[in-house]
């Protein structure tokens, strides 16, 4: 499919008209205006026919749901992210007694800036154990890179306690991937050893 032509301003339109009313040839019109001779002859057979140089309504096809509509499926987004297209259609079928596909509710959601995304995995956080990570991370911030040197790092190991491997969808906005309600939590446990001496 070839490039979609950019459309003529009304501006150019109306110069067009008025070079055309005072005589000037079309070519002559086109170089002034720098389109093209067959744009010219367009925008007048387009003047004479309907006495205007602005567009007629176009025709097309209605609106499934009013704005009203779309912002109660926008906050059931916001309320679960994780919620399926399939699902979001289901219940707006319910509540305003429509026929539509997901694919329209997808749409819906894409004009609000809100794309289907795999959600991010990130161990499972209550707020009490954010603020204690909080305050151990505050606790070390200061230590010098010696007392670094006699900490060994063991690596972490996954535990599927709750949930599945599988991909989880979201619902969000650019740039919010890591918020909590954004996250498929997993559960890890990480050993932390000190030693001391040479390697």
């Amino acid at each position: 499919m070839g490039r979609k032509k950019s459309e003529i301003s009304i501006g150019i339109r109306k110069l067009t008209i008025c070079h055309w009313k005072r005589g000037s040839s079309e070519r002559k019109i086109g170089e002034i205006v720098n389109v093209s001779k067959s744009t010219v002859h367009n925008i007048i057979s387009k003047y004479k026919k309907t006495k205007s140089v602005k567009n007629r309504p176009r025709t097309g096809r209605p609106r499934c749901f009013t704005k009203l509509e779309e912002r109660w499926i926008v906050r059931k987004v916001i309320c679960n992210s994780k919620a399926s297209a399939v699902k979001l259609t289901l219940k707006a079928q319910q509540r305003f007694n429509k026929s539509v596909s997901p694919e329209t509710v997808r749409n819906i959601l894409r004009k609000y800036n809100f794309h289907g995304r795999v959600a991010r995995r990130k161990p499972f956080l209550s707020k009490a154990h954010r603020r204690a990570r909080l305050e151990f991370a505050k606790s070390y911030i200061k230590k010098p890179p010696e007392f670094w040197n006699s900490v060994l790092f063991v690596d972490e190991s996954k535990y599927n306690v709750f949930g599945s491997d599988g991909k989880q969808m979201v619902w969000r906005k650019p740039n919010s991937e890591l918020e909590m309600k954004n996250l498929t939590p997993s559960v890890n446990t990480v050993v932390v050893a000190r030693w001391s001496g040479a390697v």
